[in-house]
């Protein structure tokens, strides 16, 4: 990282450059150095001080315990002397290696080495943790201060002046015309060569030095070639493009062979700063570019063999900032098709350049992070990119979608093809989800961007357990339900008037398939997840299906006639949970069966609609015959292939709800269209709400063994409790129905034989009928079949329904009003149910009689005796009537014959144990 610092020092040298004030720019370099100087031999002392402190006790405890003679004198080992000559220092490379490594913490100070290895041996080098970004500037200053303080610096300060003199000298001569300009040109190259020459015969025995004479050369030389061809048009730009890539090449090539990167360096920063010194502010940006190409294609080059950091970033330093200032200053969008590749080529460099430093690192360090490039080039690439693209429509979009699949692209090929990099593999995902994210609210509206975050939100959910990592997981969830939010919020936009077709449904379906998807995957990966982790399939689950549903139902409100609606909404219901039916099987996705239990419900709210309401609002209305033929085939489907899914006691009363709902749907349709054929009256409709339901239950007891399933392999579930409720109704209906006067109109009104009484016959039929055939299951429930207490309640039922036979009767044929204030004045109407009373006292007490039962002859005698009291009590008031001594006469005549024919049986006598 202290590079970093280099490089904001060069590009402060260059700006001063620029701005002709080079002299304020060196003497405040060199004015840092200074201070910094200071700062860093203090810090320096300072360390050297607490290492002594820590050192010389260790030392003395080693000597305690060594089992060495104590008096025996111990030598350090002397260091190697340092041979002496003008250019003694042959450490300078290494100075400039250690200096210029990885971003790593620094050595500690080494130990003193002993002659006795006894003593030696057991002293180790303390391990230290320095903070890294804390000591950046001191590393910068160290650096400068060894550059400009160790090995042969007078030197690397005369390569520098050399250089700025011909850059000036070559300025001064072309001003004043003093020598003509090719020899100026050649003299200079030639001097170049003979610096690049020197510098080669010397490598072996003045390494240092002929490697700075051989990088100030290659920078006369770039300096050379640029202006003969730039400035002066002495040679054509395709040749002078190929002299320079030859000395990037040639630079490239000393630098790997002598393991040099003082001369790779030496010779980049020289062909960056040729063009710049050299500049006059009217030449072509594509010549400049060109010329930047091929000086970057020199350090891929190099990056291809060696991992020279500083090499990278300055190069990537260059490179970018004055392409900044060239565009912040000449950029128009007329310039756009001549700049737009080179910032591509650009870019595609130094992502090139930041897999190649990961690659060449040592195997402890294999994929180690340059952050500066993997995180810096794709951020000042596409703030280059803004200004070049911010004037077309969906630009910047378009440019951050195509560098987020690029690196989604890249990550991949590099996860699949090369191992050891996963840190760079999972930058350039991060950078790739990042760009994609950053396109869709650049190019799209509020629903759009909500439902590509929620697809977004699914793929890192995917990575996150796909690599077991916990963040990813939560932040594609949180993802998921931000978007979700955002969409909402955004609800209110306008949208095309298309069905389907349209941002608001395939945003819903887009968020829908984002969750279940995640509830999907979290579930196949249960095992790699935390505890509380595996209840967040559920809740993904629901909202997936929540947005399913609720994007299908707003279509279906905005763009389905509201005669239609419910019939479509049942369809969707049905063939959906059919789908999730599928797809749960296929994917061995048991959950998300369990959905599935919700189309019943669904059917019983859209079996309620209109209920109560007339004209042609029914449940078979335009398509809702389709419909419920859909939804009842989808249901009995989903009952026979999730029965080894959903709980037993579940199926089995989902099979009956389902046989009810059946039965209510039937008898409301067929009631509906006998009022549509007849439309008189109340009565066949009441009738055929009792009759279908009875019909229904009368066809299961008979025939309903006869099918394998459902009905015999659920049998209990169907002729249980299945069939016991429809017979609770019907017994209630046969009951209160009586409180209806039953006009058959059309039809003449006939005592018993109408439809009203004979619907009620038959449906008490129906009741004995099903309790004599459920005995067993009816012991379960602690009722006693064998007991006559159902038979009783069924014949008060049936004598109830005589007391109606007569109201009726008098109604029709006396036209008494049916109402318990005109029946209870009718004296006709009391003197017929004396009588009927009388007759079924009668009747009671005969059957107990001949079956011995004493308790039926007292339910007989009891019927009697509210007959004597109903005689003294309402019939005695109107003496005068014919009827009154009709009741009086014909009561007290089946008394007599009680009193003769039915005595009261005698008590059984029981055995007491």
């Amino acid at each position: 990282m202290a590079m970093v610092y280099l490089i904001s020092g060069g590009i402060g040298w260059l700006i001063g450059v620029i701005a002709h004030r080079i002299p304020d720019a060196f003497y405040g370099l060199v004015l840092g150095i200074l201070v910094a100087e200071i700062y860093l031999l203090r810090k320096r002392l300072t360390r050297l001080e607490g290492s002594a402190k820590g050192i010389v006790p260790k030392a003395e405890k080693i000597v305690a315990e060594s089992p060495v003679e104590r008096d025996a004198p111990v030598h350090p080992v002397p260091e190697p002397p340092i041979p002496h000559g003008p250019f003694r220092e042959t450490r300078v490379e290494a100075d400039y290696e250690r200096e210029s490594a990885l971003d790593l913490p620094d050595a500690p100070e080494p130990p003193p080495v002993f002659a006795d290895e006894t003593l030696a041996a057991p002293a180790k080098i303390p391990e230290t943790k320095t903070d890294t970004f804390s000591s950046l500037p001191g590393r910068l200053v160290e650096y400068l201060k060894n550059f400009f303080t160790t090995g042969n610096v007078v030197t690397k300060i005369g390569v520098i002046v050399l250089f700025f003199g011909f850059s000036f000298l070559l300025k001064y001569a072309a001003q004043r015309n003093l020598i003509p300009i090719e020899f100026r040109l050649i003299g200079v190259f030639l001097a170049g060569l003979g610096m690049l020459g020197a510098g080669w015969r010397l490598r072996m025995r003045e390494m240092m030095y002929g490697l700075i004479l051989q990088g100030g050369g290659v920078g006369v030389l770039y300096l050379t070639v640029f202006a003969a061809a730039r400035f002066y048009h002495l040679l054509p730009y395709g040749f002078a493009f190929a002299v320079m890539f030859c000395l990037v090449a040639l630079s490239g090539i000393l630098a790997v062979l002598q393991d040099a990167r003082a001369l790779a360096v030496s010779g980049i920063i020289g062909g960056f700063l040729a063009p710049v010194l050299m500049s006059t502010g009217s030449g072509s940006h594509v010549a400049l570019f060109s010329y930047y190409a091929l000086l970057n294609l020199g350090i891929v080059g190099i990056a291809w063999h060696k991992s020279w950091r500083e090499l990278n970033l300055i190069g990537f330093g260059f490179t970018f900032v004055i392409a900044s200032l060239w565009g912040g200053k000449y950029y128009r969008p007329g310039y756009f098709s001549t700049t737009e590749p080179f910032l591509i080529l650009f870019f595609l460099y130094y992502v090139i350049i930041s897999v190649l430093y990961a690659l060449r690192q040592p195997l402890n360090l294999k994929g180690y992070v340059d952050g500066t490039l993997v995180f810096g080039v794709p951020l000042a690439a596409f703030g280059l990119q803004y200004g070049l693209v911010r004037n077309f429509e969906y630009g910047l979009a378009i440019s951050a979608l195509c560098l987020g699949l690029f690196y989604i692209l890249l990550a991949t090929i590099l996860w699949r093809r090369i191992s050891g990099l996963r840190a760079v593999v999972e930058s350039f995902l991060a950078f790739g989800v990042v760009f994609g994210s950053l396109a869709i609210p650049l190019a799209l509206d509020g629903r759009w961007t909500s439902a590509a975050w929620a697809i977004e939100g699914a793929a890192i959910l995917w990575i996150g357990a796909r690599q077991n990592r916990i963040l990813p997981r939560i932040f594609g969830i949180l993802l998921q339900a931000g978007s979700g939010v955002s969409f909402l919020l955004a609800s209110h936009l306008p949208f095309r008037q298309i069905p389907v077709a349209n941002s608001f449904f395939v945003g819903c379906l887009l968020i829908s398939l984002a969750g279940l998807f995640s509830s999907w995957y979290l579930t196949k990966k249960s095992e790699i997840l935390h505890q509380w982790e595996r209840y967040a399939a559920i809740p993904l689950m629901v909202w997936g299906i929540a947005w399913w549903f609720g994007g299908a139902f707003q279509e279906i409100d905005r763009f389905v006639g509201w005669q239609d609606q419910v019939s479509a909404a049942l369809i969707h219901a049905a063939g959906s949970f059919l789908l999730m039916d599928i797809i749960g099987r296929r994917l061995v996705w048991k959950q998300f069966a369990y959905p599935s239990l919700f189309l019943l419900p669904v059917m019983g709210l859209a079996s309620l609609h209109h209920l109560g309401s007339s004209g042609d609002l029914h449940l078979f209305a335009r398509m809702g015959f389709l419909a419920w033929g859909i939804s009842f085939c989808a249901q009995y489907r989903l009952l026979f292939t999730c029965e080894t899914i959903w709980p037993e006691r579940m199926v089995r009363l989902w099979h009956q709800f389902t046989l009810w709902l059946l039965i209510f749907v039937l008898a409301r349709e067929s009631a509906y269209y006998v009022d549509v054929l007849l439309q008189v009256g109340w009565t066949w409709q009441f009738c055929v709400r009792g009759v279908v339901p009875g019909v229904m239950v009368m066809a299961l007891l008979s025939q309903g063994d006869r099918l394998s399933w459902p009905v015999r392999r659920f049998h209990d579930a169907y002729f249980g409790m299945g069939a016991g409720i429809p017979v609770l109704y019907l017994f209630a209906w046969a009951v209160f129905t009586t409180l209806y006067h039953g006009d058959p109109a059309p039809l003449q009104f006939v005592p018993v034989i109408n439809p009203m009484e004979l619907t009620q016959i038959y449906l008490l039929f129906i009741v004995l009928q099903w309790i004599g055939r459920q005995k067993e299951w009816l012991r379960r429930f602690d009722f006693q079949p064998d007991r006559p207490v159902l038979s009783i309640m069924v014949y008060a039922a049936g004598f109830l329904l005589l007391n109606a036979m007569v109201a009726r009767t008098i109604h029709f044929w006396a036209d008494v009003p049916y109402t318990i204030p005109g029946l209870y004045g009718s004296v006709l109407f009391q003197a017929a149910i004396s009588i009927l009373w009388g007759m079924t006292a009668l009747i009671t007490t005969l059957g107990a009689t001949r079956k011995g039962s004493r308790v039926v002859w007292i339910i007989g005698a009891l019927i009697l005796s509210l007959v004597v009291i109903k005689l003294f009590i309402v019939d005695l008031a109107g003496t005068g009537t014919v009827a009154r001594i009709i009741s009086f006469l014909g009561v007290g005549s089946l008394m007599l014959l009680i009193g003769y024919f039915s005595p009261l049986p005698p008590a059984r006598h029981q055995e007491v144990s």
